[in-house]
């Protein structure tokens, strides 16, 4: 193969005439040699295009692969290749049109363009002449900064490329990326919502915490009755839950001494509180026992703490969360059981929940529940006492 000339310095050769012929170096026997020059239609352009020094040729390095042929390259410019291929062309390569993929490898990555091409024919010094169909395709961007960066000695990085406003790929390649299968796209779209879900799940939690609250003892729905309690501290020394209306229904021996008895004040019901038995300790306010006249009514009654009564009394709203999981709202009323145990300094004090009319039925009694209180933004009270009633 002939030196190779500067394309900067030396004129192009004036190209031959249909009748000369070119054998690439390496040409085995009998192989038919790529023919130089030939009729070019109106589609093709004229071959002086890529010849004239108004293109630059610079000297880059790359490969060049057009169908199965690999092919070197040594010098390039914005409308032609020149290479040399590592197996001979025959010479029906001749004016075919084909999408060549062209490669630059620079330190630490590559870059890959597709331009469409035509075998064009040989310079004079057996370089194989690969003109672009379309010089300012889609390659063009990439392309322009490579030979732009050499000319100028500077060093081609992959961030100056990615700057570049011209596309890196192939339209085809984009389309298949696009085209994701619908099993990805679903599974993307589920992640989505389960980490939407799992948002609002947190954030529903963090603004129940702060703005609900649950009081620690349970509610007990029960029978409607009136209650008889201990008038002073003392044991329980005669109990008769059989007792007639005048009847003594229980006597308690006082701490000072005394004697007290206590008459039944009807032919009623009775149902002794839990945990009174003759021979039991009372304090003041103890309830002994209830008696229930012949109507069938329900109540709830719960300990409720210090701090869940003051927020109720600042406008905090009052559900009754029943086991069955219906939300009732109640006002929490207060009796003279809760004015005692709030002047001794309990920090439970009794007190009585009254829900909405017929919200609660006989089929509730014995039923259990809790007192929930949640903030309220408007200016409305569900706390009662007894002198409201």
């Amino acid at each position: 193969m002939n030196k190779m000339t500067d394309p900067f310095q030396v004129p192009r050769p004036q190209r031959a005439g249909p009748s000369e012929s070119w054998s690439p170096t390496g040409a085995t026997a009998g192989q038919q040699p790529l023919i130089l020059g030939g009729q070019y239609t109106d589609t093709d352009l004229p071959q002086d295009f890529v010849t004239d020094t108004e293109h630059p040729v610079v000297p880059i390095p790359f490969k060049l692969w057009l169908g199965e042929h690999r092919m070197t390259g040594f010098e390039i410019s914005v409308a032609a290749a020149y290479v040399v291929p590592d197996v001979p062309l025959d010479a029906s390569w001749h004016n075919r049109r084909e999408v060549a993929r062209i490669q630059f490898d620079f330190e630490g990555f590559g870059v890959t363009i597709y331009p469409e091409v035509v075998v064009a024919g040989t310079r004079d010094d057996g370089a194989l002449i690969m003109q672009f169909m379309n010089p300012t395709g889609q390659h063009l961007p990439q392309l322009r900064h490579i030979i732009n960066s050499t000319i100028a000695g500077d060093f081609v990085s992959m961030g100056g490329l990615m700057s570049y406003s011209g596309p890196t790929k192939p339209k085809g390649a984009k389309a298949a990326a696009d085209a994701a299968p619908i099993s990805q796209r679903i599974r993307s779209i589920a992640v989505a919502v389960i980490s939407l879900g799992l948002i609002l799940s947190a954030a529903n939690f963090m603004y129940t915490r702060a703005t609900q609250t649950y009081e620690l003892r349970p509610v007990l729905i029960e029978r409607q009755g009136s209650d008889m309690r201990a008038t002073t501290a003392g044991q329980i020394a005669f109990l008769n839950p059989q007792a007639l209306a005048g009847e003594v229904v229980f006597s308690i021996n006082s701490v000072t001494g005394d004697v007290l008895n206590f008459q039944l004040p009807c032919d009623c019901e009775v149902a002794v509180t839990d945990g009174i038995f003759e021979g039991a300790t009372v304090l003041p306010i103890d309830v002994i026992l209830s008696f229930f006249e012949s109507s069938v009514s329900v109540r709830a009654q719960t300990l409720m703490s210090i701090e869940g009564l003051a927020q109720a009394m600042d406008g905090y709203e009052a559900y009754l969360d029943v086991s069955d999981g219906r939300s009732i709202p109640v006002q929490i009323v207060l009796t003279s059981a809760t004015n005692a145990a709030s002047a001794r300094g309990d920090l439970f004090v009794p007190v009585n929940l009254r829900p909405e009319e017929g919200a609660l039925s006989p089929e509730d009694i014995g039923k259990t529940a809790r007192l929930r209180l949640a903030r309220t933004w408007f200016d409305v009270s569900f706390f009662k006492s007894d002198e409201e009633t």
